[in-house]
């Protein structure tokens, strides 16, 4: 007997589609609620993303989007969901500072997944794990717990504050209608990325590396002098895409999960200075430095143009915040999901994955049949 589907939005971004690997891999039924874009159907976007075409029992697909009223969907697919799906994962959201229209940000974020709530109820539906984000805390800087949400923090972007509103909703209107929500908050998430607002950041993360890469090249062990705008000893806060991808499969469903909280992050992670001592030795590069803010005296022209690639993180690179994981470590442990750690060989995978050239964008074809054995 076929469990029940996964209902997953976001599958075709940078979290989403490793996620929605994992639980094909695993023999769960995945339902991918996708739009069409730029002139590509939902079915279309799902395949190429996922490397394998929906076949409507393994892989099925719910064209709709949640910044339309009613999720974009028609009676029938309500109809479809509230008969079959018992578990939502939340994963779509775009992942940019300052939206050009932030009303149809909202709506995206919060309007969207409340809308979707609503429509799934008086069916099967009984949890729902929302991918949030750790920097809901704004601008704090220490240690942060999981309980803590709403504690009147200022925020350094829009991004930030709609993602804690959208958890708030998703709890509230979850409570009135029964629902099981658990909130999963990652901090940075790095790894190989697809050219979406949702892999951004781990884009950025290697192209850093593949510019200091290049320097190396260059340089042929000649010191570079290039002073870096970020806090040398505040912690570095990035996180593998592939414990994300295990820790959200895992928690969204088992039963120490319930109602929960959590901080998807490495536990003690590294300095950025630290971190840059890894990269450019692994590199065999020498020169590069951190400095504190107000110390970056007549930037060179490097400087300005890396402080320039840098500039939407440059605050994040100021804040030294240090978010505690217990919750995420207990339950997770419970699951056999090892925890996430950055010792030096971690980071120099990351930096060979961040060196390996991209490959070409594969299409895939509806008629082609799927080799589930292979994500």
């Amino acid at each position: 007997m076929i469990a029940a589907p996964v209902l997953l939005t976001g599958a075709t971004g940078f979290i989403g589609r490793e996620v929605a690997r994992r639980l094909l891999a695993a023999g769960r039924p995945v339902l991918a609620l996708a739009r069409g874009k730029e002139g590509e159907p939902a079915p279309d976007r799902v395949a190429n993303a996922l490397g394998c075409a929906p076949d409507g029992r393994h892989l099925g697909i719910i064209e709709g989007d949640l910044a339309l009223p009613g999720c974009g969907l028609a009676a029938s697919d309500w109809a479809r969901l509230r008969s079959n799906v018992e578990t939502v994962i939340h994963c779509a959201g775009e992942t940019t500072f300052f939206p050009d229209d932030l009303l149809a940000f909202r709506q995206g974020h919060i309007d969207g997944p409340v809308a979707l709530l609503h429509g799934l109820r008086g069916g099967r539906l009984r949890r729902w794990a929302h991918l949030s984000t750790a920097y809901v805390c704004g601008r704090r800087a220490g240690r942060v717990l999981e309980s803590e949400g709403d504690l009147g923090q200022e925020f350094h972007n829009p991004y930030e504050r709609v993602k804690l509103e959208a958890e708030g909703a998703v709890r509230r209107v979850g409570a009135r209608l029964g629902v099981d929500v658990r909130v999963l908050r990652p901090s940075i998430v790095v790894g190989p990325a697809p050219a979406t607002a949702g892999g951004t950041p781990a884009n950025l993360f290697f192209d850093f590396i593949r510019l200091a890469a290049r320097l190396a090249r260059l340089a042929d062990g000649t010191p570079v002098p290039l002073r870096i705008h970020a806090a040398p000893r505040a912690r570095f806060n990035i996180v593998p895409l592939e414990y994300v991808a295990a820790a959200v499969v895992a928690l969204a469903e088992h039963p120490g999960g319930v109602g929960e909280t959590v901080h998807l992050v490495v536990s003690e992670p590294p300095t950025q200075e630290k971190m840059l001592d890894l990269i450019t030795g692994r590199l065999g590069l020498r020169g590069l430095s951190l400095v504190d803010p107000g110390w970056l005296v007549d930037p060179s022209p490097l400087e300005g143009m890396v402080a320039r690639m840098l500039s939407g993180y440059r605050e994040y690179l100021q804040q030294d915040v240090r978010f505690d994981d217990s919750t995420a470590r207990r339950v997770l442990g419970v699951c056999r999901v090892t925890a996430a750690t950055l010792p030096p060989q971690a980071v120099h995978q990351l930096i060979d994955q961040a060196l390996v050239k991209p490959m070409a964008t594969r299409r895939f074809h509806a008629a082609r049949r799927p080799d589930f054995t292979k994500i």
